[in-house]
């Protein structure tokens, strides 16, 4: 399976570079490795396509933030910042995973990821949080300018 198609589209979109991407056996679903310049996606993952254009496209949105954070001075980058800075992951998330996906750095992630995939990859993405598909409609109608 050919990522590399899909990671210049999805980079190209936001005005990055495309990273590397790596199978490894994580618990997550995949995760950004800032420093070595990849994102590794769980190798359960490894022959189903639309699952990887998830992963890439949520992780490459966090490389979006952390750009978005060192080049910009408004309220969405001091927002973002913040929460970077204090990331809620895997590792020290509540036991439901609210906090986690509560965080503004997440909800942008997973709303650029289903703006992205089904504006522009014919993808549907719907999330396996109940009622959560809703609020990604709501920020998305809110913040489509910087989809």
């Amino acid at each position: 399976m050919d990522l590399k198609p899909l990671c210049i589209r999805i980079a190209n979109r936001l005005g990055i570079d495309p990273l590397d991407i790596k199978f490894e056996d994580l618990t997550d679903d995949s995760r950004l490795y800032i420093k070595e310049n990849y994102v590794a996606i769980n190798k359960k993952y490894e022959n189903d396509y639309e699952e990887c254009a998830k992963c890439i496209a949520h992780e490459y949105r966090h490389v979006f933030q952390l750009f978005y954070v060192n080049i910009f001075n408004d309220e969405r980058s001091i927002r973002w910042e913040k929460e970077l800075q204090g990331v809620i992951n895997s590792s020290n998330m509540d036991s439901n995973g609210s906090n986690y996906i509560a965080q503004e750095i997440e909800l942008d992630a997973f709303a650029f990821t289903k703006y992205y995939l089904e504006n522009y990859e014919s993808i549907p993405v719907i999330n396996k949080v109940p009622g959560y598909d809703e609020f990604l409609d709501k920020y998305l109608h809110i913040n489509h300018k910087i989809m």
